[in-house]
């Protein structure tokens, strides 16, 4: 009986040693692995480059520049194939087919026949929603994924449930980001949805400070002089943009007004933009 049980603890040590060893192996086969992922995704831009520039240009898809964009493709998948786990390499995966989607579509509006090596509309926009969804699911909290595939999925398919319901993920996922906002808003605003650009635009106002400035005093004699660094900041601001969102939306001095949050940087704003409309006070 002693035996048996000296055998059965060998056998289990033996086990063990084998496991440790193939863990040891994956452990130190992970790295080579990321390397290999990061040398396919980073050669995708020597392949997309114009070498006719000397700056990194991306190449204009046509019937010779075809054969690039599907080497591209390959590329990544071998790095998604490798680090499955990376989203980086899926939202590129996507960003390719919606420029090939693009690409195809305008060659059909124009009656052109695409190349044989070329994916159809069908192909491309499919492939862009499947890997803008992997991307999601890995990263779930990355807004950029949640835009990109929200504005696909309106432009391809007219699917406005699902495209609001990724925008509003998106804002979600980075409430107080105005650029993103401002993205949302506008995207709303060209897709004729009116209630929910001014919405958004709305609440772009009141999240962005750029047209803040640190001295209160000398913002206000900037605002009363009209000086060139003044007109720069406020012009240039994100809640200038939510004003002109809001405009085309209502042509209403009122909803200008409305919208434009209670501190006096913000009502001068108001004030600068009715004044670029012909409503003076």
């Amino acid at each position: 009986m002693p035996y048996k049980t000296f055998n059965l603890d060998r056998q289990k040590s033996v086990r063990l040693a084998i496991a440790a060893v193939i863990t040891s192996g994956v452990l130190l086969l992970f790295p080579i692995r990321m390397l290999m992922a990061d040398y396919y995704y980073n050669r995708v831009s020597g392949i997309l480059d114009d070498k006719s520039t000397e700056q990194m240009d991306l190449l204009v898809i046509s019937g010779e520049t075809i054969l690039n964009y599907n080497q591209s493709i390959k590329s990544l998948e071998k790095a998604a194939a490798l680090v499955p786990s990376n989203s980086v390499y899926f939202k590129a995966l996507a960003d390719i087919y919606i420029k090939l989607g693009k690409w195809a579509e305008i060659m059909q509006m124009v009656g052109a026949e695409l190349p044989q090596e070329a994916v159809s509309v069908e192909d491309a926009n499919k492939n862009a929603v499947k890997y803008l969804r992997r991307a999601i699911l890995l990263e779930p909290t990355n807004p950029d994924y949640h835009l990109a595939l929200g504005k696909l999925y309106h432009v391809t398919t007219g699917d406005t449930w699902h495209s609001g319901k990724e925008l509003s993920r998106a804002a979600y996922a980075y409430p107080v980001n105005a650029p993103l906002r401002y993205v949302i808003a506008n995207h709303y605003l060209l897709s004729g949805m009116k209630g929910e650009a001014l919405e958004h635009a709305r609440i772009l106002a009141a999240v962005d400070d750029s047209y803040h400035t640190p001295d209160s005093a000398r913002g206000t004699l900037d605002a009363e002089r009209r000086t060139p660094e003044y007109l720069s900041r406020v012009t240039g601001s994100y809640l200038f943009k939510a004003l002109e969102i809001a405009w085309m939306v209502s042509k209403d001095p009122e909803v200008i007004k409305g919208i434009a949050p209670e501190n006096p940087e913000a009502k001068d704003a108001a004030r600068l933009f009715l004044e670029g409309k012909g409503f003076y006070e």
